[in-house]
């Protein structure tokens, strides 16, 4: 046993002497190097963002149009009365806007497949130019001429055709998975070409815009409007929107690569395209009023349209609204806030105070090109005049 011990120990001298100079030779162990560690990281990172887009390609449309011309925004009305084959100011307050002045240049744009049978939802930014003749090139190499159905005015959404069928069309997120702080990934070919354009961020907030869209700070641009916005595993967050609290189809555009940006989630989308596919655009929802800007801390109505939603419910000058749409007024900025992405057609609850009684209207919101003119009033007011008593059809708040 001491002799089979003995022998044992030699060979592991022996083994011991023969690896000692090639380790010696070798150096001491060297310590993993950060800087690789990282680079690996993110080449990582790079491939995941490179394979969200390449599961996303067979879903994405290149758009051309062909046609049309700078919007103009409305033109200013004149201050004087000198003009009498021009309407007053005062006469004529309904007037839609495009909402900047941003010049839309030339060049491909961005869908999404919305449906197997030929639908693409894509942005109204795209199409506020009115082109002649539009064309969808899908990831097969299909060029098809496409129909412009219906575009929603107020969030930014249009819905084109084409004659195909058997489309794939790709997974969207529930909008319940989507999280705050989450990667995301927006995906354009407005540059033209085969490979999207790709800009990352993270979700940077949920229920924006009125609960319309899904903010991010993902750079977004003319490039990648009307092409969606990504998570990592290639489902769809939203489809990316410029977007403002003010009305108008360009509005927000110029807010462009701002790293704040907007997507429209699926349920809102599944909900415009319910309208679109009828072959009815949406546009700006007025209530047809002026107010009395002399006050401050309320909104008073000064005077009220004929016809309008608000004459049609029985809202008289004098009245002040105290919340709408379930949500409290105190100045004319809560108010504008309340009601900027409802469009036309929308009904909507006012709550209303006059002279200290309260009750409550439900309007429904119209179009610009539904709304009469104001009329005369007779200034100064007589207080001695009793108000009008509240309509008979609404009950007390």
């Amino acid at each position: 046993m001491m002799r089979a011990l003995s022998q044992l120990a030699v060979s592991c001298l022996v083994v011991a002497w023969a690896v000692a100079p090639r380790a010696l030779a070798a150096g001491p162990a060297s310590a993993p190097d950060p800087a690789a560690a990282d680079y690996q990281t993110l080449r990582a990172a790079q491939e995941v963002f490179r394979g969200t887009a390449q599961r996303m390609k067979p879903y994405l449309v290149r758009i051309d149009t062909v046609g049309g011309s700078q919007p103009r925004g409305a033109l200013p009305q004149p201050d004087s009365d000198d003009a009498a084959d021009k309407p007053k100011r005062s006469q004529n307050p309904w007037r839609e806007s495009t909402g900047s002045d941003f010049v839309i240049a030339d060049g491909s744009t961005t869908g999404l497949i919305y449906a197997a049978d030929g639908y693409i939802v894509t942005s109204s930014f795209n199409f506020v130019r009115e082109p002649v003749l539009i064309s969808a090139t899908l990831a097969d190499g299909r060029r098809l001429a496409a129909d412009l159905v219906a575009r929603d005015q107020v969030r930014k959404i249009a819905l084109l055709k084409v004659d195909a069928r058997g489309l794939a069309t790709p997974p969207w997120a529930p909008l319940t998975e989507v999280k705050i702080g989450q990667w995301a990934v927006a995906l354009g070919l407005g540059f033209g070409g085969d490979e999207p354009a790709i800009t990352t961020g993270i979700i940077s907030a949920l229920n924006r815009m009125n609960g319309n869209a899904v903010q991010t700070d993902a750079k977004l641009s003319p490039a990648n409007y009307g092409g969606p916005l990504c998570d990592l595993q290639g489902r769809v967050v939203g489809i990316c929107v410029p977007m403002a609290q003010r009305p108008g189809e360009l509005a927000g555009v110029e807010m462009y690569d701002a790293g704040v940006g907007f997507a429209v989630p699926q349920h809102r989308v599944d909900e415009i395209v319910r309208v679109l596919m009828t072959g009815k655009s949406l546009y700006r929802g007025w209530l047809g009023m002026v107010v009395d800007n002399s006050v401050r801390d309320a909104v008073v109505v000064k005077n009220v349209a004929d016809p309008s939603p608000l004459r049609a419910a029985g809202v008289v000058p004098g009245d002040t609204i105290l919340a709408a749409a379930g949500k409290p007024v105190y100045h004319f900025g809560h108010l504008t806030q309340a009601l900027y992405m409802l469009p036309a057609g929308e009904d909507v609850a006012l709550h209303i105070d006059r002279n200290g009684t309260r009750f409550l209207v439900n309007v429904t919101l119209a179009r610009n090109t539904e709304l009469g003119p104001l009329p005369e009033l007779n200034e100064p007011f007589d207080p001695s005049e009793p108000p009008a008593p509240p309509p008979e059809e609404e009950g007390d708040e």
